[in-house]
């Protein structure tokens, strides 16, 4: 592990430790790799004290740990006697994709074996033993080929490999730790035959293809080699890597190599922060947590996971005045949902299946409506009003951890998980763009380093329970109307300020460029409720303008437009085929205020033959937002029942609300008695956060037996 920091003024003196042992508050979970230091920062310096095994308290500038044992693997030798291709051993020159020039490399004869002992880099032996199967060997130049690696430092690991013969192949290594984190690169066949050849390597459940193109004579990923950053061990130092063609196609393995991963983080003073930011992988979670001292009993969760995204992950925590030792945890996630698409008016999946997408809004989480949640008790009107005044009391830093505070308890892995326990596989979490930028600037300079965080958290945790999630614009820079809905009420400059256009079109390019490759975001919400836009045409433009910006960024994921404004149907939205849209959504939202049965069911009747009457645009409908208004279970289930029958996908407001004691009809999970909510200008910042965490669901709600869900 390598920790690197930089601070205004001074010296920066640290030590780091650095363990693969499960962590003790995390049972049941595989291969921990954790980061832990106590951090103390004054007026520009910081200080990182030694602690494995509170042993060893020196001092050291730029301190760099010593590279983790690597091995390298050569197969060298095809199965026919006398056609081996000559051995890399001990030593080839060029570092491959690990480790350096020079380094030792084990130089495998024959076509199977078992038990063979393995050498590290540096010469030294290694507890490592390697046993392989294949279906028989080759060396390029013993039959007249070429490899375009032939006078590269790489010559003597490329001319020689393993084939598969059109069934699966397998090496398997013993003798690891137990548990642990590695990192392996493989290599495939390059050589004049193996022209387009892919080989499929497998390990923990993870497959990457490496296609040959015939043309390179450097190392690339996906031509020459495939990586996988982050490979568990399993409880007995056993790791198995398989490798195959394409269906009864060749397949074959050169080499590989193998080390410890590491965490590399750096961790920088600024200001009032602490900033700690690392390398995270897909298919992995991180939590970071923190200890006041050694001896407390447990380590607190400093926000919630972070899915790793193979890009630099971000965690800010105020500076504690005494210090604080920090851990970063490692955790393996299962595989992503499939990726959806929007085919004539179903939602398929890649390879044509239909989805049925059902569920819930969660409203009132990362844009506060003092109307159904917590927020405040002195009439702050919205979002932008709470922060607003937090800066102003306390300051940014300790506002931001008072949000986080709020936005740890009003949705949880409790919620996630009675959602999944609901039947659902749908959440809609409205945002605005105060999520992302400060409240103060935005321009790109003000863009939050911990934009995506709860983001994050929130689709890699549904991703796990099986939910799909859509991302839905609940404020536009400037506001698309006045309602406190859009995180700032009566600010609704948006359609006539072209600055404030173009900060939201940098948002949603930075929202789909964060998301693009990440199939559990189901589709983008360009824009919530434009009720207080100057005509019709203006909305039809942005939608056009937002579209292309997401496009430009994201051409994988389904772009939802909404009909809800003016006569809130879908003769406010123009056919697909106009604008040339394709993978799109319309969504229509329904509320008969006040209305009785019979006037909210004849409103979802009057949602299903809408959506027949557009029947020719061929795309989906969604009723993005609904509520029968406290008329019972049946109502509900009428509505539920109107959509389902017509091929609707639906996601009902809200998951939780406080707009009335169990049973009210705003929420599927209501209160059932009435915490203390804080006055946001006059309370502490200790009784705030205490009010805040008394809101958790598992505390206070029940589920509603009024909403048929």
């Amino acid at each position: 592990m390598k920790l690197s920091q930089k601070c205004p003024v001074g010296v920066p003196l640290f030590h780091i430790f650095s363990s693969s042992a499960a962590n003790e508050d995390q049972t049941g979970t595989r291969g921990n790799p954790f980061l832990q230091a106590r951090l103390i920062c004054g007026p520009g310096w910081m200080l990182f004290r030694t602690l494995f095994g509170l042993v060893g308290l020196g001092l050291f500038l730029n301190l760099n740990f010593i590279q983790a044992q690597l091995i390298n693997v050569n197969f060298t030798q095809n199965s026919d006697a006398g056609q081996g291709g000559p051995s890399p051993g001990p030593t080839m020159s060029g570092s491959a994709v690990l480790g350096g020039s020079r380094d030792v490399w084990n130089g495998i004869s024959g076509s199977t074996g078992s038990g063979i002992p393995l050498a590290f880099a540096n010469g030294a032996m290694s507890p490592v033993t390697l046993g392989f199967t294949s279906g028989g060997g080759y060396n390029v130049y013993n039959f007249g080929g070429t490899t375009p690696f032939a006078a590269t430092p790489w010559n003597a690991l490329m001319q020689t490999y393993l084939y598969n013969n059109g069934v699966p192949q397998s090496l398997n290594l013993y003798g690891l730790k137990p548990n642990s984190l590695y990192h392996l690169a493989v290599y495939n066949a390059a050589n004049s035959s193996a022209t387009s050849r892919t080989t499929y390597f497998s390990v923990n459940s993870i497959t990457h293809g490496s296609t040959w193109n015939g043309t390179n004579s450097v190392l690339e990923s996906g031509v020459d080699y495939s990586e996988f950053p982050a490979v568990f061990s399993d409880g007995s130092g056993h790791l198995a890597i398989s490798y195959t063609g394409n269906g009864t196609e060749e397949g074959d393995i050169n080499g590989f190599q193998i080390q410890p991963s590491s965490l590399q983080t750096t961790v920088i003073c600024s200001g009032t922060n602490v900033i700690i930011s690392f390398a995270g992988f897909a298919g992995y979670s991180y939590q970071v947590k923190f200890k006041g001292n050694l001896t407390d009993t447990a380590w607190v969760p400093l926000g919630k996971p972070l899915p790793g995204n193979n890009s630099t992950l971000v965690v800010t925590d105020p500076i504690s005045p005494n210090g604080r030792f920090y851990q970063i945890q490692m955790i393996e996630v299962p595989p992503a949902l499939p990726f959806l698409r929007a085919s004539g008016t179903n939602i398929v999946t890649a390879e044509g299946v239909p989805v049925k997408l059902h569920g819930l809004n969660l409203g009132g989480w990362l844009v506060m409506e003092p109307w159904m949640c917590p927020a405040d008790s002195g009439g702050l009107p919205d979002t932008y009003s709470i922060i607003g005044k937090l800066d102003s009391r306390f300051g940014v830093p300790t506002e931001q951890a008072l949000i986080r505070q709020y936005q740890t308890c009003w949705i949880t892995t409790n919620d996630l998980d009675n959602i999944t326990n609901g039947g659902f596989n749908l959440v809609r979490v409205p945002v605005w763009w105060g999520n992302f930028y400060s409240i103060t600037n935005t321009t790109s300079s003000g863009w939050r380093l911990d934009a995506f965080a709860e983001l994050d958290w929130l689709v890699a945790n549904c991703a796990e329970r099986g939910i799909y999630v859509i991302i839905d614009m609940h404020g536009v820079v400037g506001g698309q109307s006045v309602s406190d809905d859009t995180g700032r009420e009566n600010d609704n400059s948006y359609w006539t300020n072209a600055i404030e256009q173009a900060q939201t079109e940098f948002m949603w390019q930075a929202i789909a460029s964060h998301y693009q490759t990440n199939s559990d975001v189901a589709a983008y919400d360009l824009i919530n409720e434009p009720d207080n836009a100057p005509g019709t045409q203006a909305v039809w433009t942005s939608y056009d303008s937002l579209y292309h910006t997401v496009r430009s960024a994201d051409t994988n994921h389904i772009v939802i437009m909404e009909g809800a404004f003016g006569s809130w149907n879908w003769n406010m939205l123009p056919s697909p085929s106009v604008y040339g849209w394709t993978n799109i959504v319309y969504s229509m939202h329904e509320y008969q205020f006040g209305g009785t049965t019979n006037q909210v069911e004849t409103g979802s009747d009057n949602q299903v033959l809408d959506f027949d009457n557009h029947l020719s645009w061929n795309i989906p409908g969604y009723i993005g937002e609904w509520n029968d208004m406290g008329n019972g279970a049946g109502c509900y289930d009428y509505s539920i029942n109107d959509y389902n029958k017509a091929g609707l996908m639906w996601t009902m407001w809200a998951y939780k609300a406080t707009a009335g004691l169990n049973p009210n009809g705003w929420a599927w999970y209501d209160p059932t008695f009435w915490p203390t909510t804080p006055n946001v200008s006059t309370d502490s910042v200790e009784t705030i956060s205490n009010d805040w965490q008394e809101w958790k669901t598992s505390n206070a709600f029940q589920l509603n037996p009024a909403v048929g869900l």
